[in-house]
This record gives structure tokens, sequence and C-alpha cells, in this order.
């Protein structure tokens, strides 16, 4: 490996530790280690990536209520974001 490069990437002390840890639940010896299998496979074309979005539980039904009502507050106020569907989702995202 003649020629190597260095990927700098700040992170929080509290997701280096998580990293860490389930590095080492999983068997690898570090974080290094997994960035440097994902950014491989990636490059390669042997790993698809996608998002899910994955919400919170909500515990009781008045809670479902102010985080509704918490929203149509945004909402009137203008702080949501419009999606317009004619473009690239990723594109708007990632503008935002």
């Amino acid at each position: 490996m003649a020629n190597q490069f260095k990927l700098q990437i700040p992170i929080t002390l509290e997701l280096k530790e998580k990293l860490k840890q389930k590095a080492e639940e999983i068997g690898f010896s570090s974080i290094s280690d997994i960035v440097r299998l994902l950014i491989t496979n990636f490059a390669k074309g042997n790993l698809n990536l996608s998002l899910v979005y994955k919400p919170k539980e909500i515990a009781e039904e008045t809670d479902l209520k102010s985080i509704v009502a918490e929203g149509l507050v945004e909402y009137k106020k203008g702080k949501t974001k419009k999606l317009d569907f004619s473009k690239s989702l990723h594109d708007q995202f990632m503008e935002d």
C-alpha cells in the first residue's frame, strides 16, 4: 500500500464510544476497520444504502396529540419544508 490517504471525520465523543462498543461486539478491532469495510464495498458497488425513518415510540395518546399540535404550530409559522415531487427528494434533503 504505497499510496495511503487518511480520512478524517469529526464525530462526538459519545458517538465514538458507541461505535467502538458496537465494533467490538461484532468482532472488529477498531472503528477504522468498519469504515474501511463500508467505503470499500460502497466504492465497488457491493453496498447499497437506503435511508429509513424510524419514528420514536409514542407511549401515550396524549404524547401523539402534543406531537401533532406542535407540528401544526410549526406548519402555521412556516417552519416546515414543502417537498417538490418534481425534483429528487435526495437533492432537496441535501439542500437543507
